[in-house]
């Protein structure tokens, strides 16, 4: 009978660790320096490791609807807006892509991969970091 009820208690625990495995996936961070972590780790490797509130604003439909919808998903996958987002909140644009050219060279990109990024932004309507959140980014969330 003890067997049994060992029996039991194990596939408990199981069943256990893979309902907080599942649930530790799927919560979206709070901690404002996990955050900062998750979101640093994704510009310098574009590898996602935890869902972040920021995520669940893309519209995957509506972004495949411009022609140059792969690499502008790469850069939301990196945090590219979300960064310049940050960055436009603590300066006043300068209407420039000064700002944008600072992340794009954190995500180390290649001067080579920088200007057609910045073709790209541009072709799209961001002539400036400030026109790049209002014109592109507004391509990629909403409904």
């Amino acid at each position: 009978m003890s067997l049994g009820n060992g029996k039991r208690t194990a596939n408990r625990e199981k069943r256990r660790e893979l309902q907080e495995q599942l649930t530790s996936e799927t919560e979206v961070l709070k901690d404002k320096k996990l955050i900062r972590e998750e979101v640093n780790h994704r510009i310098v490797s574009g590898i996602k490791t935890m869902p972040l509130e920021y995520d669940s604003i893309f519209n995957e439909e509506k972004a495949r609807q411009n022609k140059d919808s792969d690499l502008l998903i790469l850069l939301f996958q990196r945090m590219f807006f979300y960064r310049l987002n940050e960055k436009l909140s603590a300066f006043e644009c300068d209407h420039t892509l000064h700002l944008s050219e600072q992340i794009l060279t954190q995500m180390q990109f290649s001067r080579g991969k920088m200007n057609e990024v910045l073709e790209v932004l541009k072709k799209n309507g961001g002539i400036c970091d400030c026109e790049i959140i209002y014109n592109v980014e507004s391509q990629l969330i909403g409904k």
